[in-house]
C-alpha cells in the first residue's frame, strides 16, 4: 500500500521521502498541500501533519511536513493583523510581529515552541487571554484544505455566536478533517510590563487569589505560583499599554486588603522567569481544580497563561517524570495538553450541547 502511495503522490508532481514503513510528503505551496491531501485521503491512510518545531505523532503512516510553508506572508501594524503559512514556527512569528511593534502574548512553551498549524489545530485551539478575562483564538480566518483537496478560506470577522462554522472544523481538529494552510492572526500591541510579587501564606491561598483577581477582571497576562519564605511566592505582570498599570495598581490594593503587602526583596521579573520548565505538565483547568491540586500538594508550582475568569492554561512543575505527573495531575476539570504521549481529547460539541448542528456541518462538508 505504501509503495502504491508514494508511486501516486510522485506522479502528482510531489516531493517524497522515506521507506516502506512510512512516507513523508513535503509540499511547496498550498497548491502542492492541496494534491498532497487529496491523494492521501483518498488512500485513507494515517496522517501526521507537522509544521517547523512539531513533534511526531505515534502511530502515523504518513508524514505531510508543512516545513516549506513557514512564510509570515504581511504584517500589519495599523490593523494589528498578520498573515502567516501553517508551517512557521510560532516563536518566528512573534520575532516577525515585534518588529511592528506587536506580540501575540503569553503562550504556552509546547505553544511557542511548534508551529502556527499545530498551534490552531492542537488542543488550546489558538485560544489565549485578552482583555475582560476571557480567552479567544487567536486566528480571525483560517486557510483549511478541505478532504477532496478544495480550498477554503473562512472570513475575517467576528466569532460567529449561531453554531460551528468552518473555523470551529478547524480549530483544536488535529488535522483529522482539515489541514490548516494558513491564517490571519490578531495581534495585541506590545507594551513594556508592569509585574509585581507577594507573599501567600500556602500554594492554594495564592492560587485561590489569582482565580479572585480574574473573577475582578484584574487578570494579568502570566502568573507563577511557587514555594517561598515559609509560604508561597506569587508573581504577576501585567501587559497593556492602557490597563496594565491600572490593573496592578488595584491589584495591589486588593492584595493589601488581605495582608499581603509587595514583597520589597524579591524582583518579580525573575520570579516569573522560574517557570515553565522543560519538565513541566501544561494543563487547561478550571481555578477550582488547580487550587485542589495546590491544596493536595501534587504540584510543587505553577506557571500561568491564558488566564481567564474560569481558569487557565498552567505549566504545572511536579517534581516527578512527565508520564506519572500527568497521571497525578489528571481529574475532572483539568485536561493534560503536554507531553503530547499523554493529551487529552479536547471537549466535544456534544459537551458544548451543539452536537447536531457539528454532525450537519461535518455531513454537508464531506458530501458536497
Amino acid at each position: 500500500m505504501i509503495g502504491d502511495l508514494r508511486r501516486e503522490l510522485e506522479t502528482a508532481g510531489l516531493a517524497v521521502s522515506g521507506d516502506e514503513a512510512g512516507i513523508r510528503v513535503i509540499p511547496t505551496d498550498v497548491a502542492s498541500l492541496s494534491r498532497a491531501v487529496a491523494t492521501l485521503r483518498r488512500s485513507g491512510a494515517r496522517i501526521d501533519v507537522r509544521g517547523e518545531g512539531d513533534g511526531a505523532r505515534a502511530g502515523a503512516e504518513a508524514i505531510l511536513d508543512l516545513g516549506k510553508l513557514n512564510r509570515v506572508v504581511a504584517v500589519d501594524a495599523a490593523t494589528g493583523i498578520a498573515r502567516v503559512e501553517a508551517g512557521c514556527r510560532v516563536q518566528a512569528l512573534e520575532a516577525a510581529v515585534r518588529h511592528a511593534s506587536a506580540t501575540l502574548g503569553p503562550l504556552l512553551p509546547s505553544v511557542r515552541a511548534g508551529s502556527v498549524g499545530s498551534w490552531l489545530a492542537g488542543p488550546t485551539r489558538g485560544e489565549r487571554g485578552i482583555p475582560g478575562a476571557r480567552r479567544e483564538t487567536a486566528a480571525l480566518a483560517v486557510s483549511v484544505i478541505l478532504p477532496d483537496g478544495r480550498i477554503a478560506e473562512s472570513r475575517a470577522a467576528p466569532r460567529s455566536a449561531t453554531g460551528p462554522d468552518l473555523d470551529h472544523l478547524a480549530l483544536g481538529g488535529e488535522g483529522h478533517l482539515f489541514v490548516v494552510a494558513g491564517a490571519v492572526i490578531r495581534l495585541f500591541p506590545s507594551a513594556a510590563s508592569c509585574a509585581a510579587a507577594f507573599r501567600a501564606p500556602s500554594l492554594e491561598d495564592a492560587v485561590e487569589a489569582v482565580a479572585r483577581l480574574c473573577r475582578d477582571r484584574l487578570e494579568p497576562a502570566r502568573a507563577v505560583v511557587r514555594p517561598g519564605g515559609g509560604g508561597a511566592l506569587l508573581a504577576f505582570c501585567w501587559e497593556g499599554p492602557l490597563c496594565g498599570a491600572l490593573h496592578r495598581e488595584r491589584a495591589i490594593r486588593s492584595l493589601d486588603r488581605k495582608g499581603w503587602p509587595l514583597a520589597a526583596d524579591v524582583d518579580p521579573a525573575d520570579a516569573l522567569e522560574a517557570l515553565p520548565r522543560a519538565d513541566c505538565v501544561e494543563v487547561d483547568a478550571t481555578w477550582e481544580s488547580l487550587a485542589r491540586i495546590a491544596r493536595e500538594g501534587r504540584a510543587d508550582a505553577f506557571g500561568l497563561f491564558g488566564l481567564h475568569a474560569g481558569g487557565a492554561f498552567a505549566a504545572v512543575d511536579c517534581g516527578h517524570p512527565l508520564e506519572a505527573a500527568a497521571g497525578a495531575l489528571r481529574r475532572p476539570g483539568v485536561r493534560i495538553i503536554a507531553p503530547g504521549s499523554q493529551r487529552d481529547a479536547a471537549p466535544g460539541w456534544e459537551s458544548m450541547g451543539a452536537l447536531g448542528a457539528w454532525q450537519r456541518l461535518v455531513a454537508a462538508v464531506e458530501g458536497a
